[in-house]
């Protein structure tokens, strides 16, 4: 690809702006900031790597354009150590772009055996600067038979990278307040707001027939533990209980696992048998009891099927495991009890 003209390159820059204007998650905003900027640059690929391990290596995010032989688009573990590349120390100590050609006897040896790897003639990297600090890499190259990046075009390159932190910023601020709307601060589980909005829309007019199980789970001893030992103490034995629900029920896909009081949890696994997920609220119940502590959890549980076209309100089912809860609490069980009114198909529940 023919580097771009002048005004081409306004032109891009003012779509690459466009694209990463609207609100979206992070990864979707990278990766149409790198479509725009094959455009805009032209690249024959662009890559997005993020700075961590305390600034000591930088990870792949996203590839995209004409790729090497051992890129991937979403890479799973591309990564590269900071020390073994000169022109990446500079972006990491010195926030300074650089530029390097295949041909060149002088440029480090590393990044040429890169440029080989991937089949491309020239790059050029430039840092990203999010909110004052280095936050990753950009990354692009060009193939051997076309020119390489010449000192407008790094200047160019600067202000791609700006309108890309820009939004880089701008994602990571919005995704941060999605995570105190929907998460709860002590556990990072699902709070009850997000558990109300994520179980109304599995169990609202289903297009084929699903079973739907929902465990309630409550800490038995949390006011004896905070009493005795403060409320650190509490709080490390609520993210413990945290823990070993994530522990249970991820996997099993489509799980929602909340926390929706002081000591109270709520579970709801869609699109497993009940006895399965029932079998997994027993293992937690056992291991609680059988560890000794002050404190245990007592489980409670409704299911249904749930029939295609049917819409179900959540907080009845919610309700159902909850009276179970109280009775596996209240009698000390060390297994989950059933709610006997939702331990079925469902028929009437309709919201």
């Amino acid at each position: 690809m023919e580097p771009p003209e002048q005004s081409d390159r306004l032109r891009s820059l003012a779509c690459l702006a466009r694209a990463v204007a609207c609100s979206a998650p992070l990864l979707e905003l990278l990766e149409s900031a790198c479509e725009e900027a094959l455009t805009a640059l032209g690249a024959a690929s662009v890559s997005v790597s993020r700075l961590e391990q305390a600034g000591t290596r930088v990870r792949t995010l996203l590839n995209a354009g004409d790729l090497g032989p051992t890129e991937e688009r979403w890479p799973e573990n591309e990564v590269y150590e900071i020390a073994d590349y000169a022109n990446l120390r500079g972006v990491t100590d010195d926030n300074r772009a650089w530029t390097i050609q295949h041909d060149d006897p002088t440029a480090d040896q590393r990044e040429l055996e890169l440029l080989r790897e991937l089949g491309k003639g020239s790059a050029v990297g430039a840092p990203l600067i999010v909110d004052g600090a280095l936050w990753g890499e950009f990354y692009a190259t060009r193939l051997v038979e076309a020119p390489a990046y010449s000192v407008d075009e790094m200047a160019y390159l600067e202000a791609l990278c700006a309108i890309i932190a820009g939004a880089v910023s701008r994602a990571e601020r919005e995704e941060t307040l999605w995570e105190l709307a929907y998460h709860d601060a002590l556990t990072g589980l699902l709070n009850r707001r997000a558990l109300s909005e994520r179980s109304a829309a599995i169990l609202d007019n289903p297009a084929e027939d699903r079973p739907v199980t929902v465990v309630m789970v409550d800490i038995n001893g949390l006011k004896q533990v905070n009493d005795a030992r403060g409320h650190q103490a509490g709080d490390r034995l609520i993210k413990s209980v945290a823990a070993a629900l994530s522990h249970q029920f991820d996997p099993f896909p489509g799980a929602l696992v909340a926390r929706v009081g002081g000591d109270e949890f709520t579970v709801l696994v869609p699109d497993r048998p009940a006895a399965t997920v029932i079998a997994a609220a027993d293992e937690l119940c056992t291991t609680s009891w059988g560890a000794g502590a002050v404190a245990n959890v007592s489980c409670g549980a409704a299911t249904l099927d749930v029939r295609a076209g049917q819409g179900v309100d959540p907080d009845m089912l919610f309700a159902a495991a909850d009276r179970a809860q109280y009775v596996a609490k209240r009698a000390r069980l060390r297994r989950t009890v059933l709610d006997e009114e939702y331990s079925g198909p469902c028929e009437n529940m309709g919201a």
